[in-house]
């Protein structure tokens, strides 16, 4: 997911004091959904996010739909 979509309207990141490490793993939440949208690994800090605004910031390894969310048992 690029930059971008974390920092236009209706975005969301964390603030300094809670600001998340490249690498970190985090789910992707969209408005009006119960469930995460997609899931992920951060390959730009939070607090680079905000700063750069550009460029791909999250590397999605599933996402709401895909075949991972459709299996019934594992």
């Amino acid at each position: 997911m690029m930059a971008p979509g974390f920092t236009s309207k209706g975005g969301f990141l964390p603030d300094a004091s809670s600001a998340l490490p490249v690498g970190a793993v985090v789910a992707i939440e969209t408005e009006g959904k119960e469930h995460a949208a997609a899931l992920g690994v951060l390959k730009m800090s939070t607090e680079d996010i905000k700063s750069i605004n550009k460029g791909i910031a999250v590397e999605v390894m599933c996402y709401l739909g895909d075949d991972l969310w459709n299996v019934e048992k594992i």
